[in-house]
């Protein structure tokens, strides 16, 4: 089965590296496995679309509408993977706004646009529950909706049995992002005096002289700035505690990795994924600092999990992964085999 992939096309101007991109790249490598091929039709090329079984686009936008009208014409069932990164469901507002025909005044509005696109799609797929019930506030058929768990790039191999723990809180991203809520971590480890250490990218230099203040006034705050795979995986498998108090996060991939290194995990209730851990987390108010403090001072009361969650490794791979996607698109064409629609 032959399955073309198609980006939003600012990824190919982007500077900034794209999560999304590494999604459909990951899930791509996986499908040989489950006698699938992922293709990638690109700009300069001339693209054959009668070779392929499915069309999966990832993300949305009124570029996306044309394509799926290219792919009904050759009966190719379609994909959609929006991407929605939202703190709260689209709600009430949502669902009015998408409803209102923009298009016939010549205007456009991503709400209407998303709606149109899930409409005209065959499945949509959301990441978690969260995303599932945006997108279902702004869904004619919230039925057409199901959840395909992302995965983490991982192997038992880079996993460290025999670390020793430490009692102290770990947190990794792109610091100076005010989503990621450093600045109330910061805080909040301080007044609970335990011991943070910091990893990532710093990109402002207000932040950046700000952050070195406060590491000097506080032995036990420390930057350690970004770090290679191999420190990551040790800085996770080392401390007793993850955090990270994001007002918005579409999916934590990166206390996902801290879960299965075996740290505790304290994530925040405007997070998609939280069901991914089956319940074994602390999740807080990021609005709130005593909330966090609350979530950090009951992890950090836990027995300290020592060694890989290798279950947790098993469950968040690409191979669950990609098999539940396997099995979606076999559904929408499933009386297709091998490559190509002339199998």
């Amino acid at each position: 089965m032959r399955i073309a992939y198609v980006f939003d096309p600012a990824n190919l101007h982007s500077t900034t590296f794209s999560g999304v991109v590494r999604q459909g790249l990951t899930w791509a490598a996986g499908l040989p496995d489950f006698d699938m091929e992922a293709v990638f039709p690109v700009v300069h090329e001339t693209f054959d679309w009668s070779g392929c079984d499915v069309l999966h686009l990832f993300q949305y936008g009124s570029w996306a509408e044309a394509i799926v009208a290219a792919a009904k014409r050759y009966d190719i069932p379609v994909v959609l993977s929006p991407i929605v990164d939202r703190s709260t469901p689209y709600g009430w507002r949502g669902r009015i706004i998408s409803k209102i025909p923009f298009e016939k005044l010549g205007l456009r509005q991503r709400h209407r646009t998303l709606s149109g696109l899930m409409e005209a799609c065959d499945s949509v797929l959301a990441r978690s529950e969260l995303e599932k019930s945006s997108l279902s506030d702004l869904s004619s058929d919230p039925g057409n909706i199901e959840i395909v768990r992302i995965s983490i790039d991982c192997s038992a191999e880079v996993l460290r049995p025999d670390c020793i723990k430490v009692p102290r809180v770990f947190h990794m991203s792109h610091l100076n992002q005010e989503r990621k809520n450093v600045r109330a971590l910061i805080a909040v480890c301080e007044k609970l005096d335990v011991p943070l250490r910091l990893a990532g990218k710093v990109s402002d230099a207000g932040f950046s002289s700000w952050l070195e203040g406060k590491c000097k006034a506080n032995p036990k705050l420390e930057y350690i700035g970004t770090i290679t795979e191999g420190q990551k995986w040790e800085e996770m498998s080392e401390a007793s505690v993850f955090s990270l108090p994001s007002l918005n996060e579409g999916i934590g991939l990166v206390a996902l990795e801290a879960y299965v290194a075996g740290a505790h995990i304290v994530l925040t209730d405007r997070t998609g994924g939280i069901e991914y851990f089956g319940g074994d987390i602390e999740i807080c108010d990021p609005a709130s600092n005593a909330d966090i403090s609350r979530c950090i001072s009951n992890a950090l009361s836990k027995p300290m999990h020592y060694g890989p969650r290798y279950d947790a490794l098993k469950a968040f791979s690409n191979e669950a992964s990609v098999g539940r996607l396997a099995q979606v698109y076999r559904r929408l064409a499933p009386t297709l085999q091998g490559s190509g629609r002339q199998s």
